[in-house]
């Protein structure tokens, strides 16, 4: 399945069928030229509470909690299979996310408040970038920049990804750009798929909270992603808490069997 362009292999194992998959078997499913290939693994499994609990994998097999993008792949699984309803909750590692089916295979789903850090700055091959830090379930950084496709996301984002100041797990970085009508433009690098991936879920989120805290974009905020496709995000004050929405289809690709190394 993919959102945006952000692919991923789901595996539903809500009654346990599929044995565990090691570390270096996940990498395996996801490499490009020789497995499935995928930015990262989707695993539902059994919940008390939920219908099920989402579990997300990065392409080099390290857990994540949270991924955004994916969180909307299987909602659309989810309701497409029969076992929700239109309007319904799951849970990840990051917590718990109240989900609504919109048309056309949309959805809206709620991601962790976010958390504000303190911001810095960070020189790469002699220019200072100011960035934003943010966690929306994961870690965040947000650079806005006026020259977004002249920005080198690969080389600069594994340079800030792995700072010192965000070990031991390091961080996403997220590359910004005001476009027409206050629309954003986002490219983001993605740690354990150390690439520039498509989209990012949580990256658009991250951004959007941004944008809005400094006053350039108003909710709802419309976020272009590298691959063209663009993803909403609402944000809503509770008390001192902004708690994200990210609104956007999910598409499938295809299904079959695997033999998992």
């Amino acid at each position: 399945m993919h959102a945006a362009g952000n692919d991923f292999i789901l595996i539903d194992n809500r009654n346990k069928t599929a044995l565990d998959i090691s570390k270096a078997g996940k990498r395996k499913l996801c490499a490009r030229k020789t497995g499935i290939g995928a930015d990262g693994i989707l695993i539902l499994e059994k919940d008390e509470h939920y219908p099920f609990m989402m579990r997300y994998f990065n392409a080099d097999g390290s857990e994540a909690a949270l991924c955004g993008n994916g969180a909307r792949c299987v909602a659309l699984y989810a309701f497409a299979n029969g076992f929700v309803l239109r309007r319904f909750t799951f849970r990840s590692r990051s917590g718990i996310h109240p989900v609504s089916m919109l048309k056309n295979d949309s959805m809206k789903v709620t991601l962790p408040s976010c958390i504000f850090h303190k911001p810095n700055s960070v020189m790469v091959h002699g220019k200072t970038h100011q960035y934003a830090y943010i966690t929306v379930g994961v870690p965040h950084v947000v650079i806005f920049t006026h020259n977004l496709d002249q920005i080198d996301v690969p080389v600069v984002g594994k340079r800030i990804r792995n700072l010192k100041r965000f070990h031991p797990h390091g961080t996403n970085v997220n590359f910004a750009m005001v476009a027409k009508s206050k629309r954003l433009k986002v490219r983001t690098y993605e740690r354990g798929v150390e690439n520039e991936t498509l989209a990012c879920g949580t990256g658009v989120a991250a951004t959007a909270a941004v944008a809005l805290e400094r006053g350039i974009s108003s909710s709802p905020v419309r976020v272009e992603t590298a691959s063209g496709e663009t993803i909403t995000i609402q944000l809503k004050k509770s008390g001192d808490k902004l708690i994200p929405y990210l609104i956007g289809k999910a598409h499938f690709v295809f299904s079959g069997v695997v033999i998992i190394p």
